[in-house]
């Protein structure tokens, strides 16, 4: 008989007549009962783990060797239920196809008892981490009575109550479910949900007490860069005017209406700012979300702003030295056709290359004229030196394939 792994005792068959047909047919009994055993105990651990989802590849290995113990059970039970003694070889064939089921359950056992255990482990120790996560829940009524009015009256302790509640409610529904003997899957995902839920309220009553002090130096921050900003907005129009002075209007169409809408901008800034400052004392969550509306008005501010300012710093500084921006792409595109060289790739990007060679000289020969189009011809090698980066990225790609 195959050796005993499974945990409960064994229920052995004894007495009765000694006969070779008797002691077969109590063999065979014998055998079953264990059949029975082991193929339960395993069941329960791969169909855990089919439960929570845990080994897929276990639960599908598992399944031929269960249908086959089924077909064995099958035939003695219809054996052992003939109303005449069957032939003594019946018996003995039954007794056969049992032990080897029973040598297929070890086999199987063997090779995923790690899993299986887990499952098992992991299946029936659910209820008690529900419990443990129920009493986390219980005592957050204690950390949300030490916070005071105001600080209860914050959004995000609001929020995170409310969210809590809820989940509670369908996690306290779970619970009541496997109580009644109902599959514990569903409470293992409530229970993580929960555990979830409760670290949102956890942060939320350990943040509540700074939210003021947080708020007060958020506000001193964006009013020292709404006052930086107006600075240079001030600039702006001094810059706008140098640009249709010393280069093409094309070299600064994309500007026009620059500000105009910085203006707008820095005012809707202030007025968050203003109600900050308002809700500061009240509700320093409010006066948070105000900044950081602020900070974002600001931003799109900053970049029309400089805008104006960076595009005439760097028109100057081409036309100082025009063929200079050139001469950088050209740089990158010989470093890029050696890498092609270097790579074995000089067939699939070769020709690529060189037409960027081409590009730059007709952004060279573009420039003409009293004011050339000095922006036009930084956005085509701009343009350009993109496009060669992204060629040495995918050539690059193809050697590491």
């Amino acid at each position: 008989m195959a050796r005993r792994w499974f945990r409960r005792d064994s229920r052995d068959v004894g007495g009765g007549p000694t006969d070779a047909i008797t002691h077969a047919r109590n063999d065979m009994v014998s055998g079953f009962l264990e059949l029975d055993q082991r193929l339960s105990i395993l069941a329960e651990g791969v169909d855990a783990a089919a439960t929570l989802g845990l080994s897929d590849d276990l639960v599908r290995a598992f399944a031929p060797i269960r249908d086959g113990c089924y077909e064995t059970i099958n035939q003695y039970l219809a054996l052992s239920s003939a109303d005449t003694t069957a032939p003594l070889a019946e018996y003995q064939r039954t007794s056969n196809q049992i032990t080897e089921s029973i040598h297929r359950l070890d086999r199987f056992y063997e090779q995923h008892s790690t899993q299986i255990e887990h499952a098992r482990s992991t299946y029936g120790a659910i209820p008690d981490q529900a419990a443990r996560v129920r009493r986390e829940s219980d005592q957050l009524a204690d950390q949300l009575g030490a916070l005071s009015a105001d600080q209860l009256g914050y959004g995000s302790i609001k929020d995170a109550v409310q969210h809590h509640d809820q989940v509670r409610l369908q996690f306290e529904a779970a619970q009541l479910h496997v109580s009644q003997g109902g599959d514990r899957a569903e409470l293992q995902a409530r229970t993580a949900q929960m555990q979830a839920s409760i670290k949102k309220l956890q942060q939320a009553i350990a943040e509540a007490p700074s939210k003021n002090k947080e708020a007060r130096a958020a506000l001193a921050s964006v009013r020292t860069r709404l006052a930086a900003v107006r600075n240079r907005s001030e600039r702006m129009p001094e810059a706008y005017s140098a640009l249709l002075r010393e280069f093409s209007a094309a070299c600064s169409a994309d500007l026009i209406g620059h500000d105009r809408r910085s203006a707008e901008d820095l005012l809707r800034a202030a007025a968050e700012i203003d109600t900050a400052a308002t809700t500061l004392e009240s509700d320093p969550e409010a006066s948070l979300a105000a900044v950081k509306r602020a900070r974002k008005v600001l931003t799109d501010a900053e970049e029309l702003v400089d805008g104006v300012t960076d595009r005439l710093n760097e028109l100057r500084d081409v036309r100082r030295d025009p063929p200079a921006a050139a001469g950088r792409v050209r740089f990158q595109i010989r470093d890029a056709q050696l890498l092609a060289v270097n790579l074995g790739l000089v067939k699939q990007w070769g020709s690529v290359l060189d037409a960027q060679v081409l590009r730059v000289d007709r952004a060279v020969a573009a420039l003409t004229g009293r004011h050339p189009d000095f922006w036009g011809y930084l956005v085509d090698l701009r343009t350009i030196s993109d496009f060669v980066t992204g060629v040495v990225s995918k050539m690059k790609d193809e050697a590491r394939r």
